[in-house]
Formats: structure tokens, C-alpha cells, sequence
């Protein structure tokens, strides 16, 4: 392993820009929770604790599993309206019994600083000025941060969540990489794995990523957060692969520690656009 990819320093320049910016502008975040998830709940004030010290005010929205489909989405509504909510935020997952797609496209896709409306994904399929999912967002951060050179290289995506292996794939295509999109079909995985220079892990299972999935001085990307009797573990098998592998995100301190920090930049993102 001749590099480490630490999210750290990278999350701490995005945060500085947006206090910065939050100093000068006022910004309002409206998160919207339904059900008890209890890692939504653990995610949902971590952001409202990180809002707090960037200088952005939050206002908080729960609902019950039992809550009305339409009294949420009346609620959504309002906010789309409410000229002082900069942004919104919909934690999932949520109950099965709502209509997912219907509740995520209520939000005006101004306000969409999760990236998870029709509209959004669009424009990123169309390489449109947009607000697109913060872990894919991320991932491209830390490649920038570190220099790291998409252009002409052979990207490698196991995984194709809505959230992180789709539009992570549309944003290096969009930077002119050659991607090749993985998931629980792919056959002889391991084989096609190894032909990336570049290779994002974003299949959420702990430690599948071995050694032979790595092509050597390869970039590995890890996305995947596992959490497994309190040990958290990424979805590569970080001390199997690093020696292999040329640069390597750590789990935790890698991606998802600047994912957070890209909901926010998402959150300037809107403010610009609605003032435009």
C-alpha cells in the first residue's frame, strides 16, 4: 500500500468552505424521518449536532409508521414552499407500507440535497448541473483531493444501488473513465474486478472484497460501512487487499466520513440554484 485515503482531511476542507459560506448566507435544513430506523435516528442527529457547528439552522419532521401517506406528504409540500427551508432531507429507509417513490418525488428537486429524485437522476444522466446522491459525490471528493485521475482509466463498480453504484458510474463517465458496473450476477466477478484501475466497493457485505478482486497498484474505493457484533468493517478486506493495492480508502475515516460533509456542499448547491 503505498497510500492511505483518509476521509479526514478531505471532509475538513469541504466543512471550512461551508462555514464559511453558511457565515454569510442563511440556511435552513429540514430533515424528515419516518419510523424508528435506528441507524436514521443515529444519522439524523449527527447531522443536526454537525448543522449546529457549521452554522445552519435544522428543523426536524417525524412521523410514525402509522402516519397517513399524505398527511407526509402534505408536509413535504409545505416545505417545498416554505421560502426559508434551503433544503430537504428524507432519511431512509422508511416502513414498506409507504410508497417510496411517491414520498421522494414529492420533494422539489431545488430542495433535493440527497439527490434521490427522478428529476435529480436526470440530470445526472444527462450531465445536467444538478443535486446528486453526497456518497457518490464523495467518492469523486476523494479522488480529486488526492489527485487521482479518472480520465482514460478503466473503472471498476461493484454494486448498483440508486444511491452510490449508478450515479457514482454516470459521474466517472461524465470525467471520461470507462466503467464497468458489478452486482451479485456478474460472473467470474473477481476476474472482472481486477481488470479496474480504479475499483469502487459499494455492494454492502463486509469483507467481500478480497485480495484476488485487486488488480496490483490498483486505486480500491471502499463505500461499504458494515457494522457486525460493534466492529465495523468496510466491504473490502482492508488488511488482505492493502498491500496489493496502490491507494486505499479505510473503513471508518474514509468515504463516509466525507459523505456527510457532501449533504451540505448539496445544501450551498441549493441555495445557488434557488437564487439564480
Amino acid at each position: 500500500m503505498k497510500k492511505l485515503l483518509k476521509g479526514k482531511p478531505v471532509a475538513e476542507n469541504i466543512l471550512n468552505n461551508i462555514k464559511e459560506y453558511a457565515s454569510k448566507n442563511s440556511l435552513k435544513m429540514a430533515i424528515v424521518q419516518i419510523g424508528d430506523d435506528s441507524a436514521s435516528t443515529w444519522y439524523r442527529n449527527f447531522k443536526s449536532k454537525k448543522a449546529k457547528i457549521l452554522g445552519i439552522e435544522t428543523e426536524e419532521y417525524l412521523f410514525n409508521k402509522n402516519d397517513n401517506q399524505n398527511k407526509i406528504i402534505k408536509k413535504i409540500e409545505e416545505l417545498n414552499h416554505d421560502r426559508s427551508i434551503t433544503g430537504i432531507f428524507l432519511e431512509q429507509p422508511f416502513p414498506d407500507n409507504f410508497d417510496k417513490n411517491k414520498i421522494v418525488d414529492s420533494i422539489n428537486p431545488l430542495k433535493d440535497i440527497d439527490g434521490i429524485t427522478t428529476l435529480n437522476a436526470g440530470k445526472l444522466y444527462l450531465n445536467k448541473k444538478g443535486l446528486f446522491p453526497a456518497t457518490a459525490k464523495a467518492i469523486i471528493e476523494i479522488l480529486d483531493f488526492y489527485d487521482i485521475k479518472i480520465k482514460g482509466k478503466r473503472v471498476v463498480i461493484i454494486g448498483r444501488s440508486d444511491i452510490v453504484g449508478k450515479p457514482v458510474g454516470f459521474l466517472i463517465m461524465h470525467r471520461h473513465g470507462t466503467i464497468t458496473i458489478c452486482h451479485s450476477r456478474t460472473e467470474n466477478l473477481s476476474e472482472v474486478a481486477r481488470e479496474g484501475d480504479i475499483l469502487i466497493a459499494a455492494v454492502g457485505k463486509a469483507k467481500m472484497i478480497k485480495n484476488d478482486f485487486v488488480k496490483k497498484n490498483a486505486v480500491v474505493v471502499d463505500a461499504g460501512y458494515n457494522v457486525e457484533d460493534k466492529e465495523v468493517n468496510g466491504d473490502v478486506d482492508f488488511k488482505n487487499v492493502k498491500n496489493k493495492a496502490g491507494f486505499i480508502t479505510p473503513v471508518p475515516n474514509g468515504v463516509g466520513t466525507v459523505t456527510t460533509s457532501m449533504i451540505f456542499k448539496n445544501l450551498i448547491l441549493a441555495h445557488k440554484y434557488q437564487n439564480e
